[in-house]
Formats: structure tokens, C-alpha cells, sequence
């Protein structure tokens, strides 16, 4: 089967773009932000990005609060991920282009892969945001391109992170080339102490050592938020360590040296899934980060761009030959986008 797009799908009565390989399936849903709300291995059908069992897709109102209407999937957030005052404006919890019914611009083959090509402006500040997402004719690698263009008068203040949610099984471990670890929140003390850091991923409690990157249960009934700092590289990968399935990521560690880690094991809402975020900012929030001097900026008529790519692998296939396989290809990618550009 080759490759290909149905820009005409449907997800609980929303507009879908559904596209698909011999290895991957996967679905964006332009009416609620265009998150990538499926990514299934279709090997074993088994859907890598979580679902909420409470909330199907729907519009909401910018403002609204985003976890009350979250339905899952794999979100984007500009210009903050907390709700937070800048500048006379308020921005909600993971910004102002999450809610947004987003324009399909494009969709079909391009050089034997499938993209589909998205646009939104700003409600509250003057950006066009522009995405779109590719999936490989050749191989179970998706990469997507998000760019933000200053359309106003004035600098814009912003921080950006991608929000992808993964869902969970009782054994996985979290494979992240990161040095050290910041405490951000914990419902328990032995999830740390907000602002306590350790060295990746021995956390020292007074409750004991907890391993970060060993997932929990959703029996322990905890939550938290951590920071994985001073990365190695841009990548991270969840495993199952039952199946050997597993999740890969990678993006620019230069535009996006930080990640939010957070971590739901049964006790936020009952939930259970866990969302590594590369954020290009520390902490998360604007009015902070701005504070503390690790906002971004545009000024008038610049654009902030960054790519990312993810696949999934399985046994025998390890995260190591994952990582080489999306190297490869965003390397090749990068080699056609110059050479393009140079005609």
C-alpha cells in the first residue's frame, strides 16, 4: 500500500485529515487546534497517543480553561503553557491557538509522501501560525513544521512547546540524554519538592530514591511536573519494557533545551498518561520566563521556526536504531530542502 490522505474524515463529528503507510495512521483534527489526535502502530493497532475517557473532541472557547475540554492527543502551545498575565493581555493554560479552528490549506502527495498543510492567525496576538505535518511513503517517520510570523507593529513576547500525550502501560521507561532535573510541583513528597534538583533521574526524597524514568501505576495515586535539563540531544524515547514498543521524538535542542515533564499517575482527575514536552523556555510560563530573561522574541515581520519528527518502533528494532533512522531522514529532508531552495 502506498501512502495516502483523506482530507474529508471524520472524529466525532469534527473535520479530520486522516493519513496513512503500511506502518503508521494518523489523524489531525483542524477544528480543535490541529492536534495530531491519533498515531497508530498499525502493526499491533495500538494508538501511542492518549485519549481522554471523558472528553471527546469539541470546540471550546479560547478562554476556557484547556483540561476541562482536553481530549487528548498531541497538542501545541503558544505563547505560554500556564495561564498567566503579559503585558495588559490574560493567555490561557497552553496558550491562544489550541481552541482555534485552524484552515487546511493543502493536502495530498508531495514527492511520494503525504502532507497536509495548516493555517491560523492569532485571536490575541498578531501572528500567523502556520503546520504542517508529513508522513513518510517509505518509512513509520511523521515530522512536522511549526512556524510563528510576527504580523504586528510591536515585538512579541513568547515562549513555544509541543505537548504530545502519550498513553501508558504499568512497565515503561522514559530514555531522555538529560544531566539534571528540576522540581516544578508534586502531590507527593516522594515525586520531590518544588524547586529541588537532582541529577537525571535519581531522585533523593526523604521518602527513598525515586527513578523518574520508571513509569508507576495508576494505583499510586501521584502526579507531578519536572524539568529535564541540560539534554545531551534533542530526543527523547518511551518504552514499553513488556513489548518493546516505543516512542521516539526528536527536535532542535538549540530552539528547545528544556522539558516539562509531566507526569500523571493516577492522581490528577484519575488520569493515567505521561506528556514529555520540549519547551523552548524555562519555567513554562511567560510572564515568568520573561522575568528571568528566557522568552523568545519576534520582532516585526520575523518568524520563529521549528521541525520535529517521532516514530515508533518495535522489537527487534531498538531506540538506538529508531534515532539513527530519523536522523537519517530529517538529514535527507534537509539536504532536499536546500537543494530546493537553491534552484
Amino acid at each position: 500500500m502506498t501512502a495516502r490522505i483523506n482530507p474529508r474524515a471524520d472524529v466525532s463529528g469534527l473535520r479530520a485529515v486522516e493519513m496513512e503507510n503500511d506502518w503508521l495512521r494518523l489523524t489531525v483534527l483542524p477544528d480543535v487546534g490541529a492536534k495530531i489526535y491519533d498515531l497508530v502502530w498499525k502493526n499491533t493497532r495500538r494508538n501511542f497517543l492518549w485519549h481522554n475517557p471523558r472528553i471527546s473532541p469539541q470546540p471550546y472557547a479560547i478562554e476556557a480553561n484547556f483540561d476541562n475540554y482536553w481530549c487528548g492527543g498531541w497538542d501545541e502551545g503558544f505563547p505560554t503553557c500556564d495561564e498567566c498575565d503579559h503585558q495588559g493581555e490574560h493567555y490561557p493554560n497552553l496558550g491562544e491557538l489550541r481552541a482555534v479552528r485552524w484552515s487546511v490549506t493543502s493536502a495530498g502527495m508531495v514527492g511520494g509522501n503525504v502532507v497536509a498543510a495548516l493555517t491560523a492567525f492569532g485571536p490575541i496576538s498578531p501572528v500567523r501560525a502556520r503546520k504542517s505535518v508529513t508522513l513518510s511513503g517509505e518509512q513509520p517517520i511523521v515530522s512536522v513544521r511549526y512556524e510563528i510570523e510576527n504580523l504586528g507593529p510591536l515585538r512579541v513576547e513568547f515562549i513555544w512547546g509541543t505537548h504530545p500525550a502519550l498513553d501508558l502501560s504499568q512497565r515503561m521507561i522514559l530514555r531522555i540524554p538529560a544531566k539534571a532535573g528540576i522540581v516544578g510541583l508534586a502531590s507527593h513528597p516522594s515525586m520531590g519538592e518544588p524547586g529541588q534538583r537532582y541529577s537525571w533521574p535519581l531522585l533523593k526524597t526523604p521518602r527513598g530514591t525515586t527513578d523518574m524514568s520508571r513509569t508507576q501505576s495508576i494505583d499510586a495515586g501521584v502526579f507531578c511536573g519536572h524539568y529535564a535539563t541540560e539534554l545531551d540531544a534533542g530526543w527523547y524515547a518511551v518504552e514499553d519494557e513488556t513489548t518493546g514498543d516505543g516512542f521516539l521524538l526528536t527536535f532542535p535542542v538549540d530552539l528547545c533545551p528544556y522539558l516539562w515533564m509531566w507526569m500523571v499517575y493516577g492522581g490528577w482527575r484519575g488520569y493515567y498518561h505521561l506528556i514529555l514536552e520540549p519547551w523552548t523556555s524555562y519555567p513554562v510560563n511567560l510572564a515568568a520566563a520573561v522575568k528571568q530573561g528566557t522568552a523568545r522574541k519576534l520582532e516585526t515581520g520575523e518568524r520563529f521556526e521549528v521541525k520535529l519528527a517521532a516514530t515508533i518502533y518495535s522489537k527487534p528494532e531498538t531506540w538506538k536504531d529508531a534515532l539513527s533512522r530519523v536522523g537519517s531522514y530529517t538529514a535527507e529532508q534537509s539536504k532536499e530542502t536546500r537543494t530546493g531552495s537553491a534552484k
